[in-house]
């Protein structure tokens, strides 16, 4: 970085109004403080691409503005930021994140009062559902960021867990991350609360599923379809089950000689086997979920006759056990 090239701090970008315009547009340069074994290393990442519409997570891609990393290269970073959920505040009916909101958040986290909420978000898991209609602006923004740091932990556990298929079924997870947003002071009482978590992650340049069609021969689509339904079942296999497979979770890789290797993504929304009291309440929810279908019967619709969905035998042993009891 030139001594003229100044970084953007994401907490202070407005365009005129109370409302906050969103830190991350192309050519904003942004500090990531990397969790690796030299705990505390920062770097500065330009960001050279944006994927939206922002869900749970505002995805881009970024290059280290000085390659000092083993990694070098463009790569996707992931921030699990309350702020700009979008579909997580809409669908939560919170209003859009302010100047105005965020001040008093930090009065509300320096009064104390943030923590006590938290222990009681953490003591009563029903607690939002019966107070959020009385609910203060500070209080929602708690409850976001006590509800974010899961999804981050969930993704991150997923790609830990599925390590071998980094990198060829998967996109290999270089490292976790902070967004810092709060100031560089010891024991800054504020950090804990503001400060955004995300992950660093192999850039696949390709194609989501969803645009197969026009991005792909005919004659590669049966193919196509059938790698994406059989990592689907590969990290099934793992015990994990996807609450948010989607089309769009699979970035298409065009190789040399009209080849193309699939990739899947996205893995906040996730549970493991580990969290289910037994086998049969484990396979009925992967029935319920039908993750091989969210794909399959979605595909074969859409691709209208260039790919024939085939039902897996764990799947239709799933039908047959809980479905057409149900």
């Amino acid at each position: 970085m030139t001594d003229h090239e100044q970084i953007n701090p994401p907490s202070i970008l407005f365009d005129g109004t109370k409302h906050l315009r969103c830190p991350y547009v192309v050519g904003n340069v942004i500090e990531l403080r990397l969790k690796t074994s030299s705990d505390g290393q920062t770097i500065d990442a330009r960001i050279i691409k944006i994927f939206e519409p922002f869900t749970w997570s505002c995805v881009m891609v970024v290059r280290p503005v000085c390659p000092s990393t083993a990694w070098g290269g463009d790569m996707v970073l992931k921030l699990f930021d309350r702020r700009f959920a979008m579909r997580f505040r809409k669908s939560e009916e919170i209003s859009p994140w302010s100047l105005d909101i965020e001040q008093n958040y930090h009065q509300f986290i320096l009064n104390g009062d943030a923590a006590k909420l938290v222990t009681e978000l953490t003591a009563d898991r029903d607690l939002p559902a019966q107070n959020f209609h009385v609910w203060n602006s500070s209080q929602e923004e708690t409850y976001l960021h006590e509800f974010m740091p899961g999804l981050y932990e969930t993704e991150t556990q997923v790609y830990n867990t599925l390590a071998d298929l980094q990198g060829s079924h998967i996109p290999q997870l270089f490292s976790c991350v902070t967004m810092p947003l709060s100031t560089p002071v010891q024991n800054n009482p504020l950090a804990e609360y503001i400060d955004i978590p995300g992950i660093l992650l192999q850039y696949i340049e390709g194609f989501p599923l969803t645009d197969n069609a026009t991005c792909a021969p005919r004659d590669s689509w049966q193919s196509i379809c059938e790698d994406a339904i059989r990592i689907v079942n590969l990290v099934g296999d793992r015990g994990i089950l996807n609450e948010d497979v989607k089309t769009r979770s699979f970035v298409v890789q065009k190789c040399p000689e009209n080849q193309f290797q699939v990739f899947m993504v996205d893995f906040a929304l996730c549970n493991f086997r580990k969290e289910y009291a037994n086998e049969i309440e484990w396979e009925k929810c992967k029935a319920r979920q039908d993750e091989e279908g969210a794909v399959g019967f979605v595909m074969q619709k859409k691709l209208q006759g260039g790919f024939v969905y085939h039902r897996s035998a764990l799947y239709t042993e799933l039908d047959e056990k809980y479905k057409m009891d149900s």
